[in-house]
């Protein structure tokens, strides 16, 4: 499986920063407009397409891993140990060395893979792509269900313990704190700090993502349990202007992908399954009950959280799949109870 690591690149001199410079722009008018300005021919051969629309966007400059795949050294310098040559069209057969900090630390075993030099806010930062070995998904001993959705933006129910979890308050507060900055700056008409703050947001936002995967992961891993999580497919529109606006803004596919591919590096199982009427079918007697607002019934007198109710039916579903006994499975019996079922399951997954 392929990982993206960021490193930073540090301490720049006046002339290699005029290199980078001249290289990354050279690189923005041939991938636009087509026009060469002495690129190399190896930056030139990542365009293997013609553009019948331009696109006014920054490319990231690509570097080829049969170009800096040899040249990525460790050094014991008193600046950085992680030192790397990329080519450079004004330094033919010479190339740049560049000094780098690593935002996270390197894997064990690695193939480097071709990577990218992105430039934001003009600093240079070198995306490393590199291939690692996937781990073997381990016998799930449980299953954690988990609904996404706006009241509430994940609920994690465990289906052995029944232990349950809302997560992301702090998104809504982000998001919530954000729209009303804007809305008044839009009052004031001050649109360059509106685009400024955006970019802002999408960074905090991103940040929360990916610490709220991260613990679900995490918590998957250390209570070896499967995440089965709902697949969202025709989402409710036109519920008011309200409603509508924090749907728009719903990070659902951000999260998701988070998890999925956090879950493929530490070896958890992960599903996705239809959440189809889950807030709406009971959890106890599988019959279609009541929602209000948050908050679900049902005929047999079971009543409770919907999103909880949402998270166990979703849990449940994706066991049913690993049965291969359809979608029907609610009832909260946990799977602990019966050791035959436990038995079926570890063994379905093993054999998968």
């Amino acid at each position: 499986m392929q990982k993206n690591i960021i490193a930073s690149v540090m301490n720049l001199t006046k002339t290699k920063k005029e290199l980078l410079d001249h290289d990354y722009h050279s690189y923005q008018w041939w991938m636009i407009f087509g026009i060469d300005h002495g690129l190399l021919s190896g930056f030139k051969a990542f365009k293997g397409y013609k553009q019948e629309v331009i696109h006014y966007k920054d490319y990231p400059l690509p570097l080829a891993s049969r170009f800096i795949k040899d040249w990525f050294r460790t050094r014991e310098t008193k600046l950085t140990k992680h030192w790397i040559k990329i080519p450079n069209s004004k330094r033919k057969g010479r190339g740049i060395w560049l000094p780098l900090k690593f935002h996270q630390p390197l894997p064990k075993a690695y193939i480097l893979r071709d990577s990218f030099l992105v430039r934001k806010q003009g600093q240079y930062f070198i995306h490393f792509v590199v291939e690692i070995p996937e781990p073997h998904y381990y016998a799930p001993k449980t299953v954690l269900g988990i609904d996404l959705g706006i009241k509430n933006p994940v609920t994690m129910i465990d289906l052995k313990t029944k232990k349950t979890s809302f997560v992301g308050k702090e998104l809504k507060h982000v998001k919530g704190k954000y729209y009303y900055l804007r809305k008044k700056l839009e009052k004031e008409k001050k649109l360059k700090q509106i685009k400024k703050m955006k970019h802002k947001e999408r960074r905090k936002v991103h940040q929360i993502l990916h610490n709220i995967s991260k613990n679900i992961v995490q918590e998957a891993y250390d209570s070896k349990a499967m995440i089965v999580i709902g697949r969202l497919k025709h989402l409710p529109k036109n519920k008011g202007r309200r409603f509508n606006r924090k749907l728009s803004g719903f990070s659902y596919f951000t999260l998701t992908n988070f998890i999925e591919y956090k879950a493929r590096q530490k070896g958890v199982p992960f599903m996705k399954v239809n959440e189809a009427y889950t807030s709406k079918t009971c959890a106890v007697c599988g019959s279609i009950g009541k929602r209000v607002k948050n908050w679900f019934q049902c005929e047999c007198g079971y009543q409770d959280n919907a999103d909880r109710n949402a998270a166990f039916n979703i849990g449940a579903r994706g066991l049913s799949y690993m049965l291969g006994s359809g979608v029907h499975a609610c009832a909260q019996k946990s799977i602990h109870e019966d050791k035959s079922i436990l038995e079926e399951w570890t063994s379905t997954w093993i054999h998968r």
